[in-house]
């Protein structure tokens, strides 16, 4: 709705600058022609250049060695009961009656005019019909037909005629059509209708400069106007003989030779199209990237000449896809498609790519800007023990670093530690049993941290997991696990992935490793989870209109406290995980961590009713991706 209300604004201010040009400077030109044409490009500009936006580049610093968190949260003020919602549909109802009726109106007066034809006398000059009826006491004409009272005479109905056959000719009923069709949409526009009132009377200028050229006395001619004085009944689709019968009108059948560069007013609508096309013109955000540590500014075109290609292989040959590369310093990344092939831009000179797949032993190379890379990786394993899970299949690909990963670029001297992984531990089918899980890990290393779905659970939690609920498994160790989750794990972490509709108890969760894992879902690339390729991280990061400081302001625009809450004193911090399908539309939002059932039915509503988000994208193409929110619900 909100899109269609921004078109309807926009198309409304197209038609005002056309109208306003015209009352100012084009409605007493006697150029007809050039009106209409004026005129009906006006409509149709109404229609279409809403659909238009010019984009301008804005070039931002990005301090390449700085980290951020994107953990939100949301601040509620107890604002009352809000009738924002109630609002927005009074007023779409209320538009969508206007429609009707208008619509409604134009189809009475069709079947009005056509009921007409079917019970009078009809007779035939090509390419025109004449209607004789008492119905109507004035001459006008509707599509091939002309409409008389049977007492007027000869010699006026031939000037008559004259005058609608230019209307039928010149298919003035086609511009009535297309204004018909615009009064309908922004009926509630006083200069739409006042628009309809131009080009009815440019159509009866040019209709009458025609006939005065035809008629042989054209003082008879304006006579026999003065005899159709009594008004006739206006209807959408018609064209009047006596419409607009006023001074003007005869002083526009005057023969008065004006110069012709008058005609240069029409370009006056330039500086319309400038204006409007600016007004709503959209940022393209292009980034300069500054080394916070050596004061050295890279500007976004400098970066934009250097790229690098290349291939990444096992060491057998076989291509890897689904492989992470990464520049250091950087917030630039991308994964290997199913080929192994991958292409990166915007690489700083002194920058290192970081290459990694769990599985294998990462790499740190240099850019080669003049040929295209061949990247051979080696395997690499540890050893993990799950006394309850069966021998799995290969992994899928693995976690990628995200731009908010923390790669500073004064360690690249230093490989980064290789992502390390249980040999094939993903994919896990477990056996037939619903016996608790174990875990142990072989040496003297304290307990890993436990990740399922994204959230933080502790080892207790994860052994009340039924193994027939999982889907996959992956363990991350040492500096590897650190480089993805921050500085808390270097005893390492284990990813479960819980197969779809699974329930997974989560309990008693740690306030500050929530809003951990909250982070955690945003800040690393994809790992698909289903066979529909859902992804919980990926590439490109599905963004709210307006990015995440905008998301933060129509939460807090648009949730309220329920009644029952506020009385109770009820507060807490509520995390919704919902799904951004590939077209940006916003579903299945569900509560991962609750709060109260009032304020997690707040929540719920809230996230379900987000505009359309721009969706998040994987290789290049748009994949469904699962986001997870915290609100925060306080009373002031």
């Amino acid at each position: 709705m909100e899109a269609f209300a921004l078109y309807l604004l926009k198309s409304v201010i197209w038609l005002a600058g056309f109208a306003l040009i015209f009352i100012l400077f084009l409605r007493n030109e006697r150029f007809f022609l050039l009106n209409r044409i004026y005129l009906i490009a006006g409509v149709l500009t109404s229609f279409i250049f809403p659909f238009i936006s010019i984009h301008y580049t804005v070039v931002l610093p990005v301090m390449t060695s700085v980290h951020s968190d994107v953990a939100v949260i949301s601040e509620i003020k107890n604002t009352g009961t809000s009738i924002i919602p109630d609002l927005k549909l009074i007023l779409s109802v209320l538009y969508v009656l206007g429609v009707l009726s208008v619509f409604t109106l134009i189809i009475r007066q069709g079947r009005s005019v056509l009921s007409t034809i079917k019970k009078s006398e009809i007779l035939a000059f090509h390419p025109v019909k004449l209607v004789r009826t008492t119905d109507y006491t004035s001459a006008f004409s509707f599509f091939s037909y002309v409409f008389v009272n049977p007492s007027i005479t000869d010699f006026e109905i031939k000037e008559i005629m004259n005058h609608e056959l230019v209307h039928i000719r010149q298919k003035h009923w086609f511009d009535l059509l297309l204004v018909e069709l615009l009064c309908m949409m922004q009926w509630f526009n006083p200069l739409v209708w006042i628009y309809v009132r131009f080009i009815r009377q440019n159509h009866e200028y040019l209709a009458d400069e025609v006939a005065l050229q035809r008629t042989s006395d054209p003082a008879i001619y304006r006579a026999v106007l003065l005899n159709q004085i009594v008004g006739a009944p206006v209807f959408s689709l018609t064209n009047s003989f006596n419409y607009s019968l006023n001074k003007k009108r005869f002083n526009m059948m005057k023969d008065i030779i004006s110069s012709p560069y008058r005609k240069m007013k029409i370009l006056l609508i330039l500086p319309v199209f400038a204006i409007v096309l600016y007004a709503f013109a959209k940022p393209d955000y292009r980034y300069n990237y500054v080394d916070e540590s050596s004061g050295n500014n890279v500007s976004g075109t400098s970066l934009q000449q250097k790229f690098v290609k290349g291939t990444v292989v096992q060491n057998d040959g076989k291509p890897l896809g689904g492989a992470t590369i990464t520049v250091t310093g950087t917030t630039i990344g991308t994964i290997t498609d199913a080929k192994g092939y991958f292409k990166l831009e915007n690489i700083p000179n002194d920058g290192l790519l970081v290459i990694s797949f769990v599985g294998f032993k990462s790499k740190v190379l240099k850019p080669d800007f003049t040929s295209e890379m061949a990247i051979s990786m080696m395997r690499d394993t540890i050893k993990y023990l799950n006394t309850n899970i069966s021998t799995p299949p290969p992994p899928p690909p693995p976690p990628a670093l995200n731009s908010d990963t923390n790669i500073n670029a004064n360690d690249t001297p230093t490989p980064p530690p290789p992502v390390e992984s249980m040999k094939d531990v993903t994919d896990v089918t477990p056996p037939p049993t619903s016996a608790p899980m174990s875990f142990k890990v072989l040496g003297d290393e304290p307990p890993p941290l436990f990740v399922v779905d994204g959230i933080i659970l502790t080892q207790a939690d994860v052994e009340k997991i039924d193994p027939n609920t999982i889907e996959s498994i992956t363990v991350l160790k040492k500096k590897s696990a650190v480089a993805l989750y921050g500085g808390k794990t270097e005893d390492g972490v284990i990813l479960i992935t819980s197969k779809k509709n699974a329930e997974v108890p989560v309990t008693a969760i740690p306030e500050d490793k929530a809003e951990k894992a909250t982070s955690v879902v945003k800040e690393i690339p994809a790992i698909p989870q289903t066979e529909k390729e859902k992804y919980v991280v990926v590439e490109t990061l599905p963004e709210f209109p307006g990015g995440k400081d905008a998301m933060t302001a129509w939460i807090i625009a648009n949730i309220k406290y329920r009644a029952e809450a506020e009385k109770a004193k009820i507060t807490g911090k509520v995390y919704v995980s919902f799904l951004v399908d590939k077209t940006g539309k916003v579903k299945n939002a569900i509560i991962k961590k609750s709060a109260s059932p009032s304020l997690d039915s707040e929540a719920i509503r809230v996230i379900s009713s987000m505009p359309d988000w721009k969706p998040g994208s994987q290789s290049g193409k748009p994949v469904d991706v699962q986001m997870l929110v915290p609100i925060e619900f306080k009373l002031k």
